[in-house]
């Protein structure tokens, strides 16, 4: 007898532990608020937690007309876990991207990337780095006036004839200004400070989609970064035009894959903005609304499991192809992570080993619904990557819009 209770007291103390596990995952990993689309009243994360709106639960805010509605979370709609805001909202469709586009960027200001010294006549001389500018920072204004490019900036650093310039600097967000002192180069015959700059950069990526609804378009899933310095490129300008793929460079472990291409002559729509979200802007040419117009998916209505990818990866055009949602992670922020994704479809692994740049952006459908877009390759294994959640990309695009 005294056995049978120890057992039942081991087996009691083990679903407790376990259910209090999970109640500390959902703490951690559950969104703080979820969208309910079409009228429905309940949703399912990850198989286990339940979400079902309740009505009754009305919180009274600034106004009598606004109310914040909230939805229970439950371990298989029975333990209650936690609280979390709800949302109704009329259900968006947007017309799916697929194939590559050219990205044109000129930077808000010049990013410094790198400091160098310069030959004088009396030795060697760093003053960017000695007036305490850094690889990362963002030049705005030179003598409290704005500049544009590299060569503006050069051409003003060498008619200062050496004398003192001010220098406005935009880091984490924050302003700081710098007294920089130009020095004579031996080897250039005119004055510099030591600066390496960048105004633009372009490539390659694929469109996620278009909006009808706003006129925005989104692509790449993920910022445009500095090569060197790993900072986001602020927009200053740019635009995204038609492109052609001129070859494919096959991802393989190691090795990172490529789709290489030509910019064409057509300009499809102008950038507003680059973040760690992805890249996006307004449209100016209708022919960008070329693919299906479908449902967006609400991150709770993803499942692990069969989904496609809509791209060109052989310069033939937009093909569909089969993939595996791996795992699906929820986060109380946004991420350009929510997904991992495998390349399943044995064409397109033969075409280009897995996930190759110029992929990203590629939108993801499931059950008819956009679901999300690529966004990274795993460097051991191509055929497997990261994804956004499409929900995510919309939410920013509606803020820039709004």
């Amino acid at each position: 007898m005294k056995n049978l209770i120890r057992k039942i007291s081991v087996i009691l103390t083990l679903l407790c532990v376990s259910i209090f596990s999970v109640i500390f995952t959902g703490e951690l990993i559950l969104p703080e608020k979820v969208v309910f689309y079409d009228g429905a009243t309940q949703t399912r994360m990850l198989a286990v937690f339940y979400v079902r709106e309740d009505d009754s639960n009305i919180v009274s805010v600034s106004t009598a007309s606004e109310k914040n509605e909230t939805a229970d979370v439950s371990i298989l709609g029975i333990i209650p876990v936690k609280q979390i805001s709800s949302e109704k909202s009329e259900r968006r469709y947007v017309y799916t991207g697929g194939d590559v586009v050219g990205i044109r960027l000129y930077t808000q200001g010049l990013l410094v990337v790198g400091t160098d010294e310069v030959q004088t006549s009396q030795g060697n001389e760093s003053p960017g780095k000695n007036c305490g500018i850094k690889s990362g920072d963002i030049i705005l204004e030179i003598n409290n006036n704005a500049v544009c490019s590299v060569a503006d900036f050069s051409n003003r650093i060498a008619a200062s004839e050496g004398k003192d310039v001010e220098i406005t600097v935009l880091r984490d967000n924050k302003k700081y200004d710098y007294i920089l002192t130009p020095v004579y180069s031996e080897t250039e015959g005119k004055y510099r400070c030591g600066l390496w700059l960048r105004d633009s950069t372009a490539g390659i990526g694929t469109l996620t989609y278009a909006d009808p609804l706003n006129g925005m378009f989104a692509t790449l899933g993920h910022a445009i970064c500095d090569s060197e310095t790993k900072s986001v490129l602020p927009v200053g300008e740019g635009d995204i035009l038609s492109a052609e793929i001129s070859g494919i460079t096959k991802g393989d472990k190691g090795i990172t894959g490529q789709i290489k291409g030509n910019f064409g002559n057509k300009i499809l729509g102008s950038l507003l903005e680059n973040n760690e979200f992805g890249v996006y802007g307004t449209f100016s040419d209708k022919d960008i609304m070329y693919g299906e117009l479908v449902p967006v998916a609400s991150q709770t209505e993803i499942k692990a499991g069969n989904a496609q990818i809509l791209c060109n990866a052989d310069g033939n055009g937009i093909e569909s192809y089969d993939i595996e949602i791996e795992k699906i992670t929820y986060s109380q922020s946004k991420t350009s992570r929510s997904m991992v994704i495998e390349i399943t479809d044995e064409d397109l692994i033969g075409k280009t080993g897995g996930i190759v740049q110029g992929m990203s952006g590629s939108p993801i459908i499931q059950d008819g619904m956009l679901v999300g877009a690529v966004t990274h390759v795993f460097l051991n294994d191509p055929t497997r990557g990261y994804a956004i959640f499409a929900e995510t990309m919309l939410s920013e695009s509606d803020r820039i819009f709004f």
